[in-house]
């Protein structure tokens, strides 16, 4: 499986120190969250929705391919009306992301979730207790709901087994902007 991770060439592409200091849609400020999506041009929307003029679009910015195997991704297993409250919410996403970081830690699992959002169980069924621990997680793309991003959690145990490729510059084109 692959992802594409964007981002800006003064960092490595798995530091995580912008998503911890300022936070993200999947994480609250202080954890440490890497993002990335199923294509380069969603990695792209993800980060253009952010920019409000085109003078301030980056010039700096770096793309890589993340490939990891199917053991490594906890899928996105969600109803529909719990996703659609998930990704409209900022806070709710926010916590979300947040024990995704934290499944490690005793009793900090999907369980504390609001049962709006899960249900009666506190963990999806049929998907195997090794990929209900694993350092990636798939979730919906709020710029496109149809569309899929990856939560990286990179204080993983398993963090390392991930790939990267070698970064390639990206120019944003102003047009879009």
């Amino acid at each position: 499986m692959t992802a594409i991770r964007l981002f800006r060439s003064r960092y490595s592409p798995r530091d995580a120190t912008g998503a911890k200091l300022t936070g993200g849609r999947w994480n609250s400020v202080g954890r440490e969250m890497l993002y990335a999506s199923e294509s380069l041009a969603l990695a792209c929307l993800e980060v253009l929705v952010h920019i409000k003029n085109a003078s301030l679009l980056p010039l700096d910015y770096m793309y890589c391919q993340v490939s990891f195997s199917r053991d490594l991704l906890l899928p996105w297993y969600s109803k529909p009306e719990r996703t659609k409250a998930l990704i409209e919410s900022p806070v709710l996403s926010r916590e979300y992301g947040d024990l995704f970081l934290r499944r490690g830690e005793p009793g900090k699992g999907y369980a504390a979730l609001p049962s709006l959002l899960i249900g009666p169980e506190p963990e999806p069924r049929g998907i195997p207790q090794k990929r209900r621990q694993s350092p990636v997680h798939k979730v919906p793309s709020v710029v496109i709901p149809r569309e899929w991003n990856y939560l990286i959690n990179p204080n993983h145990p398993r963090f390392g087994e991930l790939v990267w490729s070698e970064p390639r510059a990206f120019v944003f084109d102003p047009r879009l902007i």
